[in-house]
């Protein structure tokens, strides 16, 4: 008989705490040894990322799930989920065999002794994000370097991880040409963490040479991305709000004037807030290709024209708010408005446009083409960029780097700090599987 007396929360925070006896075994008898318990993943998706483990005498790296049933994999749907394609282990309380072929790992009878006490500890509402990543042993380097020393060491990290992001949009360029590379990758950073992949497959499916015929009838445009999207709603079962019918109605029209077909694109819309949900992000793309003329190059290097060599005219040309038709802006779906009207792309999401797509792309062509004014000029409009909002990554970077993570608040004043605190959390922490004895900053504060 299933039975499981602890919350599927608390058995996420067994892994995370490694309470398990020496010598566990999965179920298929082979011992496991934990290298990293991974990063506890709190959006969608498996609970832990980039974990490491030795399973018999293979090292494994990739995501962990934790249930409290093995069958839970498919009564969640994971096994129709691409997010969970890189599992390499089901974590569970019990194994009911109705679980996916993947290495699994029973709980009940493999803790150690000290869970009782971490139970009467840690309720979800008593287990403070702050637990759930640890002080490095680099935390009391970090403590003793001045904030000044520090800014500058993560402001050059910053620089090469944009230059690398710089470059990997060259090499798909080469692929897919500039235009086609500068809109796919512009379109993912409105999907967020969650949605990138499905903002991908629009900028896939409407390809620019589509997208530049369509760009004299905005109606038409509108009505074919959000038709590609699978966002038009059924007019004959929800109600639309009054001001959008006509167009919702129009759309349909278009839409099967077309006669395209949507591909299979699976949204996770839980979690976004109104602001950004997935209506506003997609009508906001559509626009910003009107701005550009669906020419994204052409638009950055009339941007470059008239920023005159002054880094902060290039910044204001490449973060200019968008002003649509202003229903557009009361806008949270078809059926629901929001509270207040609201800019559809405004500066904080235009400035992360520039940081990880315009400035990295530009900085990395003019590199490649010997330009060094518009190089200069590029990288020096980069590294204005403001602090932008923490991510999972950022925020895990604090915890494990900062002690106490509210000095952040004075280390981090740039974007470019963000990021070069983030580079070095991915390249070392990560990469090492949290491994603090192999870490070059620990080995150096030992002297070693």
């Amino acid at each position: 008989m299933k039975q499981c007396p602890f919350s599927e929360r608390f058995l996420q925070i067994i892994w995370n705490e490694r309470l398990l006896r020496p010598q566990a075994k999965c179920t298929d008898r082979r011992e496991i040894r934990i290298l990293s318990v991974g990063l506890w993943n709190r959006l969608a998706g498996p609970d832990f990322q980039d974990a490491a483990v030795i399973i018999g005498d293979t090292l494994r790296r990739g995501d962990v799930e934790v249930h409290r049933w093995a069958s839970e994999w498919h009564s969640h749907g994971h096994d129709r989920d691409s997010r969970y394609a890189n599992v390499i282990l089901h974590v569970v309380w019990q194994d009911d065999h109705g679980g996916p072929s993947l290495p699994t790992l029973e709980l009940q009878g493999q803790l150690q002794a000290s869970w009782g006490r971490l139970l009467q500890e840690v309720e979800a509402a008593f287990y403070p994000h702050a637990r759930e990543v640890s002080p490095g042993a680099c935390a009391l380097r970090w403590a003793l370097s001045e904030d000044g020393s520090l800014r500058e060491i993560l402001k050059s990290a910053g620089l090469s991880r944009m230059m690398r992001r710089g470059q990997r949009l060259l090499r798909l360029a080469a692929q897919i040409g500039e235009d086609q590379a500068l809109y796919e990758q512009a379109f993912e950073g409105l999907g967020y963490s969650a949605n990138r992949t499905p903002f991908r497959q629009i900028a896939q499916a409407l390809p620019l040479e589509s997208c530049r015929s369509l760009i004299e009838n905005p109606v038409q445009m509108l009505a074919i991305f959000f038709g590609i999207a699978g966002l038009l709603p059924d007019t004959t079962r929800t109600t639309i709000i009054p001001e959008f019918r006509p167009f919702v109605l129009a759309a349909w029209k278009h839409w099967w004037k077309s006669g395209r077909t949507a591909p299979d694109i699976k949204w996770s819309p839980s979690g976004s807030r109104p602001l950004n949900s997935i209506e506003r992000r997609l009508a906001g793309g559509v626009f910003w290709l009107q701005r550009c003329h669906a020419s994204p190059l052409a638009w950055l290097q009339s941007c470059l024209s008239q920023a005159n060599g002054i880094p902060r005219q290039l910044l204001r040309r490449l973060t200019s708010p968008l002003n649509p038709d202003p229903r557009w802006e009361s806008l949270r779906t078809f059926e629901t408005r929001l509270p207040r009207p609201a800019t559809l792309l405004g500066r904080e999401r235009l400035l992360d446009l520039a940081l990880n797509t315009f400035l990295p792309f530009l900085v990395a062509k003019a590199e490649m083409e010997h330009d060094a004014p518009t190089m200069k000029l590029c990288q020096e409009t980069w590294e204005l960029l403001p602090r932008g909002q923490e991510n999972h990554v950022l925020k895990d970077a604090i915890r494990r780097f900062l002690t106490p993570p509210a000095r952040a608040r004075e280390l981090l004043r740039h974007a470019s700090q963000q990021q070069g605190m983030m580079d070095i959390f991915q390249n070392f922490c990560i990469a090492l599987d949290h491994s603090c004895t192999e870490c070059p900053f620990v080995v150096g504060q030992n002297g070693q």
